[in-house]
C-alpha cells in the first residue's frame, strides 16, 4: 500500500517526538491551547498550526456525558488493540487504561482512552513542571509553557467529573 507524501511527513514528525531526546527539541514550537464549540471542548498539546495533528488530545462531549483522550505518535512496544496503561506524571501521577490504535489514514499508531474521568487527570496537569507520559517502552515529555491557562479554561468550560 502507497502512502501519501503527507501522511508519510506526519509518521515521521510522529517518530521524531517518541525518540529519546529528540522530544525536546520538536516541543519548542508546540502549544497547549483550548477550544469550546458547540458542547465539545478540547485541550491539546501540538503544534502552532492548530491544523495539524496534537501530540496530546483531551475532548470533553458535556451532552453526551463522555470525555477522551488520545495521543498520537509511535508507541513502541505496543500493536494495535493492545490494552496499554497511560502514565501521567507531575507533581502527582496518575494512570488511565487505554489501547493502542492505528489510523487507517496515516498509518499511524496512537493511544486513545474512552470514558474517563476528567478531573482527576486535570489535577494532574495543574501541576507546574513539565508533564511525563508513559506508555508501554515510550516515554513523552510534555512541556508546562501555557498549560495552566489553557487547563483552566478546560476545566471551566468541560462540566464532567
Amino acid at each position: 500500500m502507497m502512502i501519501p507524501n503527507e501522511a508519510r511527513s506526519l509518521l515521521a514528525a510522529c517518530l521524531l517526538l517518541a525518540a529519546p531526546g529528540d522530544s525536546v527539541r520538536a516541543e519548542e514550537n508546540f502549544i497547549w491551547t483550548e477550544k469550546a464549540s458547540e458542547g465539545m471542548i478540547s485541550l491539546s498539546y501540538g503544534p502552532l498550526d492548530t491544523g495539524q495533528q496534537p501530540v496530546f488530545l483531551l475532548s470533553c462531549f458535556n451532552e453526551m456525558g463522555v470525555a477522551a483522550l488520545d495521543i498520537f505518535g509511535a508507541i513502541q512496544g505496543a500493536r494495535p488493540g493492545e490494552k496499554l496503561t497511560i502514565e501521567f506524571s507531575a507533581g502527582s501521577s496518575l494512570a488511565l487504561e487505554g489501547e493502542a490504535a492505528l489510523d487507517e489514514e496515516t498509518g499511524a499508531m496512537y493511544a486513545e482512552a474512552s470514558g474517563i474521568e476528567v478531573k482527576p487527570l486535570l489535577a494532574v496537569l495543574e501541576a507546574p513542571g513539565p508533564v511525563e507520559i508513559t506508555m508501554a517502552a515510550t516515554k513523552l515529555t510534555l512541556s508546562d509553557k501555557g498549560r495552566a491557562d489553557a487547563v483552566e479554561k478546560f476545566g471551566k468550560d468541560c462540566e464532567l467529573d
